[in-house]
């Protein structure tokens, strides 16, 4: 019995290494978008309309071979923390959840497109959905705009096709990194 277990351990682990590996393959297409990345700039444009977060908050793009993590504060100013941080109120938890946008997941990216599938999101039941950029590099600077979403059920957002959301990024060096 005790054999069966040994052999039985190492199979899954054979296994597991074997689906870790194929399972990253998929994605592991090296992108100059690969790294970490800061918030600069925020903009919401339509047809008629550009709207500018002057006082831009932290935000991070990070891009590994096979998984991007995106976060982001949609507000033009610092947030407000909570009284108590252990106990928030009613109230401090819709303003907490409504000043902070972030999904991570896997990704698909071509010379000039990057397309996010997410695993885990902000908004509960957007995991499964689709994101639409454009981006262009440029050195150190990353230009991403967003144009598109699409929900896990196919539908989109009422602001589809309305407007975009463009963001500009700057890579994190080693030397500007605290860790």
């Amino acid at each position: 019995m005790q054999r069966h277990v040994v052999v039985l351990f190492w199979g899954l682990c054979l296994l597991l290494t074997y689906n870790c590996e194929t399972e990253n393959s998929t994605y592991n297409i090296p992108t100059p978008l690969m790294g970490s990345w800061e918030m600069e700039g925020i903009q919401w444009r339509s047809s008629d309309t550009t709207i500018t977060i002057k006082d831009v908050q932290p935000g991070i793009l990070l891009v590994t071979s096979s998984k991007y993590s995106l976060m982001w504060t949609p507000i033009d100013g610092p947030r407000v923390s909570f009284e108590r941080l252990s106990a928030p109120s009613d109230s401090e938890i819709k303003s907490g959840f409504a000043s902070v946008i972030f999904n991570a997941g896997t990704y698909k990216a071509t010379d000039s497109t990057f397309s996010t599938i997410a695993q885990i999101a902000k908004v509960p039941g957007f995991e499964g959905g689709h994101q639409f950029y454009r981006y262009r590099l440029k050195n150190d600077r990353l230009w991403l705009t967003m144009y598109d979403e699409t929900y896990p059920d196919g539908s989109k957002p009422e602001w589809s096709g309305k407007w975009e959301t463009n963001f500009l990024l700057k890579r994190i060096t080693k030397n500007q990194s605290s860790l």
